[in-house]
């Protein structure tokens, strides 16, 4: 009886350990101006955050400058029930009433925490798959990278696919462009 009863609070205190760990990071990883003081708000809110968020696809906005790009962007993964990740410091120059961007100081810390449950997939122009040969059935995270600068090769690593659009003569397209064919022919 004794032995039941301490596994019981054994099971509780691992479930608060993680919860206090995941606590934590998740502080860390959004940029608040106050932070979750207490367990139970938090708890609560992390659980309407799963309900909203991580049951959908992610559409991470890379080193994107152009805010016309980024609300184009917005409008699409909205269209396609899709979620926008945008850099923290762009939050003041998007004027967009969409319910579906977070807002995240650290992109690349984002990418790292959601590799075990989503399949991360990025557009290049080096890549050697061709993207209309491949379908999708997992949740996916897919990273649009800056026109002109593209995305960092230490970036690309932690990659498991790395896709290419043809271009048919042009170099690059257009982010809006890349954005709407992607989502359109993996949902």
């Amino acid at each position: 009886m004794i032995i039941k009863n301490f596994r019981k609070i054994l099971k509780k205190i691992k479930f608060l350990v993680k919860t206090k760990n995941f606590f934590l990071i998740f502080n860390f990883f959004f940029k608040k101006k106050k932070f979750f003081k207490s367990l139970f708000l938090f708890l609560y809110i992390k659980n309407n955050i799963i309900k909203k968020f991580f049951l959908k696809n992610f559409t991470i906005l890379y080193l994107l400058k152009n805010i016309g790009n980024i609300n184009v962007c917005v409008r699409t993964n909205y269209i396609f029930n899709s979620i926008s990740i945008i850099n923290y410091y762009y939050k003041k120059k998007i004027n967009s009433f969409f319910n579906n961007i977070i807002y995240i100081k650290n992109i690349i810390f984002f990418l790292f925490f959601i590799k075990k449950k989503y399949i991360l997939i990025s557009l290049t122009t080096k890549a050697k798959l061709f993207f209309n040969n491949i379908k999708i059935k997992k949740k996916f995270a897919f990273l649009i990278g800056n026109e002109k600068k593209s995305i960092k090769k230490k970036i690309l690593f932690n990659f498991d696919l790395l896709l290419k659009i043809n271009t048919y003569c042009r170099k690059s397209l257009n982010v809006n462009v890349i954005n709407g064919i992607f989502l359109f022919n993996f949902l």
